[in-house]
């Protein structure tokens, strides 16, 4: 696998970000292609566009821009697959596998010190990091190396954070749209939600749309609050209550209406910062 970004602070308060990804499978030996650190953006892309088991590639943008010292919106767009006749031909091709996100930060909002809220939409369309060689999918593991729902959603997602001098609240809520799979025996297809299966399992080629196949209602809740014990080790005393709500609209053997709620009281500390992986 390899990957590009690029980015651009076009003025003081807008950045543009460029980027690309390349999956490719060691069908003939070679490894990993030292080529591939080539660090002219799309460049890559361009080459495997060329062939369609060659590899799967991804290519997108980002943006954020900064309204005041208070306020930024951001955004980012993922394209999967392209093509031109399919996309202007208004059929709702499954070859239009994209997925878009945009939200914005409110600092100090209201006035209020140290209170940050935040609001964000996101929204992948159903094949999106699937391939139909299933070794090249945008997984490891069985994890997925996007986003936490795969593909074939929509959500919204409502954050509030606040601090006073060592007290902390924070506060979650989504909502969600997913399109499952059936596999009740009878209804084997792919919807498109599941990046594991190859998207030559699909039902349809046309009129396809987030949501797709067993149609499921997320949501999500989540309050934290708690006290900073010792700022050096930064050691923390915290309460935590989640609530989940699945509901799909019918149930099979694997998937069924559920709500749970999470109680979590303890103590933590971050005594490193391990986010070194970006």
């Amino acid at each position: 696998m390899a990957n590009h970004y690029l980015s651009w602070n076009v003025s003081k308060r807008f950045n543009l970000g460029l980027f690309e990804s390349v999956i490719w499978t060691d069908s003939n030996n070679r490894g990993f292609d030292i080529s591939y650190l080539n660090p002219i953006i799309f460049y890559r892309a361009i080459e495997f566009q060329s062939g369609q088991d060659a590899g799967n590639v991804i290519v997108g943008a980002s943006a954020k821009y900064k309204i005041n010292d208070n306020i930024n919106i951001y955004s980012q767009f993922i394209l999967d697959e392209f093509s031109l006749d399919d996309i202007s031909g208004g059929e709702k091709s499954w070859k239009n596998k994209y997925g878009y996100q945009i939200g914005a930060k409110y600092y100090n909002a209201f006035k209020v010190e140290n209170l940050l809220l935040q609001i964000e939409y996101n929204r992948v369309r159903p094949y999106t990091y699937s391939h139909n060689t299933v070794e090249l999918n945008y997984g490891q593991f069985n994890q997925y190396m996007a986003h936490l729902w795969r593909a074939n959603f929509s959500e919204a997602i409502l954050i509030g954070r606040y601090y006073y001098n060592r007290w902390f609240a924070d506060v979650k809520f989504i909502f969600g749209v997913r399109g499952l799979d059936f596999n009740d025996g009878t209804d084997n297809f792919s919807y498109g939600g599941d990046i594991f299966r190859s998207d030559k399992d699909r039902p349809f080629d046309t009129g396809v749309k987030v949501g797709q196949g067993l149609k499921t209602n997320l949501f999500h809740a989540e309050l934290q609050t708690g006290y900073l014990i010792n700022p050096i080790t930064n050691l923390k005393l915290f309460i935590n209550i989640s609530y989940r709500d699945f509901n799909p609209e019918a149930e099979t053997i694997n998937t069924f209406s559920n709500s749970t709620v999470w109680f979590n009281i303890g103590l933590k500390t971050d005594l490193f910062n391990w986010y070194f992986d970006f």
